[in-house]
């Protein structure tokens, strides 16, 4: 059965060194001792032959590296990245699908979009959860929603740090609860904004299987039927965005979702009842935690061990992935 890693990361070198002459941040420095698989195509290729994974969509690591750069470093590092993203899926076409990235948008930026998918050939384009601490509806953004629903071309997303508290980066919870929770909040502006409302055929595939979002799904559609109008009324509430068509709920199943799960077979088979199986696509997060990429051997061993039929499980490993890339 075909294995297709819809959410891999990446870093080339050519990118590392041309960001530490910019902004040589402690996140950064870590990307250097963090794993090679980030940067060596030739060892990562051996470990997709010896743990079974066909393909792997190339998405780009370390969000935190963009944060606080002037917007004309971002403007050239972006086609860096862009390119070293190209130059690295290129080398081994029929093992690497590469997704380019947009840190911002702008004129400048909505420019590299088009560079990025007709004349790089990537199969997708990344963003963050928030843009310089700005919800994903905020006005800037649309220029490239629009031109995505166009082109058919699906959006990635990937959680960025934002202002919590002081103290969130202490025992890494900025990452391990942060993280989906600025996900869960990327969406729901994504949905109250009426991204899907206009542009109902628009694309996005979240991280970490769509955060919060399937554990508090009857809170969130407890609240957008009702709640929400009371505190509004109270005075406690902003106001709302467009009037949605249906449920507020039946929006949120519009994203696709990577399967990372951290090898829990049932936070996948909640995710699964409430995504559908359908808008579930095999993911890794490759090669991120313990022993360098083990965490992508728990994730495929959890998507073969859960109970569901054999035409999910092909739709989930690989079917779903093809369907959205039209490959």
């Amino acid at each position: 059965m075909t294995v297709i890693d819809s959410y891999a990361h990446v870093f080339p070198m050519r990118l590392i060194e041309a960001l530490e002459d910019v902004s040589p941040t402690a996140e950064l420095r870590a990307l250097r001792n963090q794993s090679s698989y980030l940067y060596d195509d030739a060892r990562r290729i051996a470990y997709m032959d010896e743990h079974g994974f066909d393909v792997q969509v190339l998405v780009l690591a370390r969000p935190p590296v963009w944060l606080g750069m002037e917007r004309a470093d971002i403007h050239r590092l972006t086609r860096v990245a862009n390119d070293s993203i190209a130059e690295f899926a290129g080398r081994h076409p029929q093992r690497f699908l590469g997704v380019g990235v947009i840190p911002v948008v702008d004129d400048v930026m909505m420019e590299e979009f088009e560079r990025l998918h007709t004349e790089l050939g990537l199969r997708g384009v990344l963003i963050f959860s928030n843009i310089e601490g700005r919800p994903l509806d905020d006005s800037s953004m649309w220029p490239l929603y629009e031109r995505a629903a166009a082109t058919g071309v699906p959006i990635w997303i990937h959680p960025q740090h934002a202002n919590f508290y002081p103290w969130i980066g202490k025992d890494v919870l900025d990452r391990t609860l942060a993280w989906p929770f600025d996900t869960s909040l990327a969406m729901a502006r994504l949905v109250y904004g009426g991204v899907f409302e206009k542009y109902p055929d628009i694309k996005f595939v979240t991280h970490h299987m769509g955060g919060m979002i399937p554990y508090f799904a009857s809170r969130i559609d407890a609240f957008s039927r009702s709640t929400a109008k009371v505190y509004a009324r109270l005075g406690i509430g902003e106001s709302s965005g467009p009037q949605l068509t249906g449920p507020a709920i039946d929006h949120f199943r519009r994203f696709y979702n990577d399967s990372v799960s951290n090898g829990s077979a049932e936070s996948l088979s909640l995710a699964l009842r409430f995504f559908g199986s359908d808008h579930i696509m095999f993911g890794t997060d490759f090669p991120f935690g313990p022993e360098d990429g083990s965490w992508a051997v728990e994730e495929l061993r959890n998507v073969r061990s859960i109970d569901v039929s054999d035409d999910d499980r092909e739709r989930i490993l690989h079917g779903n992935l093809e369907h959205l890339l039209g490959l």
